[in-house]
């Protein structure tokens, strides 16, 4: 039975009741269309900029980590390279260090230096032999003193080694933990995205159910509007005599009967053509 037909075999109360029903089932739809816009959308919305947000700031964070440790490795290369010429600065000095200690030739230097300064010394050739002595130990004293040199040099260098290779091993996990973070963002975002797209399209099934229920509304309406004129009408005609949507249903008997090629009573056509006057 089509809807208007269903419509049309319905009396004022049964109307009038189907369309408080229908305007129920009109409600509940428009809520959830209003909660979907107001309150899931809007709590979906804001979960996507939070977790965008993070997810931003954390590649940020990696991508500039990344370049903290291309920095570092640089600078740690520029390090080995210093450690490795100090090491063979000190292999090459250390096989070339004399047996005496710094304080036994700084000794032997001042009693050298004592032979010069009170001149007891024989000759030229005798002045010259301490002088060769206090040269050759003063060349030993700084032999010695410029390998403690680089020997300090490289303990500083293998401790700035050791540092920069602590803050590349930080960043490293740093980096590791940046990565899962992004990971984890990244599947918030898509299921965010995919609960927006459903209720999107759960958005558009309730608005085609609105619609079709709205649309029924109005026929109900359209219907009522139409039996509220008919029933002044007989009122006008026959005062209150008749059974509520009597007439009205006799009428709609013979509307159809006509519009179906059936033959219709004297009475039945009276009661048409008076409508149409």
């Amino acid at each position: 039975m089509s809807e208007s037909s269903e419509l049309g075999s319905m009396g004022w109360e049964e109307l009038v009741a189907l369309k408080r029903k229908v305007a129920s089932e009109l409600k509940e739809s428009t809520d959830k269309i209003v909660d979907i816009d107001r309150n899931q959308l809007r709590t979906v919305a804001a979960g996507i900029k939070e977790h965008k947000s993070a997810y931003d700031s954390a590649t940020e964070r990696l991508r500039k980590a990344r370049s903290e440790i291309d920095g570092h490795n640089t600078s740690l290369l520029g390090v080995s390279e210093k450690m490795s010429q100090s090491k063979n600065f000190l292999s090459i000095m250390e096989a070339r260090l004399p047996k005496e200690g710094e304080e036994e030739l700084q000794a032997e230097v001042a009693k050298n230096q004592a032979l010069i300064d009170s001149k007891e010394f024989k000759g030229e050739r005798e002045k010259n032999e301490i002088l060769s002595r206090i040269k050759e130990a003063s060349m030993k004293i700084e032999a010695i003193k410029a390998t403690r040199t680089i020997k300090d040099q490289y303990a500083a260098l293998a401790d700035e080694s050791a540092k920069i290779g602590d803050s590349v091993k930080a960043l490293n996990s740093e980096c590791d933990a940046l990565r899962a973070k992004i990971a984890q963002e990244n599947g918030e975002l898509d299921r965010l995205y995919d609960t927006k797209r459903a209720l999107m399209t759960e958005r558009e099934k309730l608005l085609s159910v609105y619609g079709g229920i709205a649309k029924r509304f109005e026929s109900i309406n359209a219907r009522l509007d139409e039996m509220s004129a008919m029933r002044k009408k007989q009122r006008e005609e026959y005062g209150y005599n008749l059974p509520s949507d009597a007439l009205f249903k006799v009428k709609e008997t013979a509307r159809k009967k006509l519009e179906s090629g059936s033959k219709l009573s004297f009475e039945e056509l009276k009661l048409l053509y008076s409508e149409k006057d």
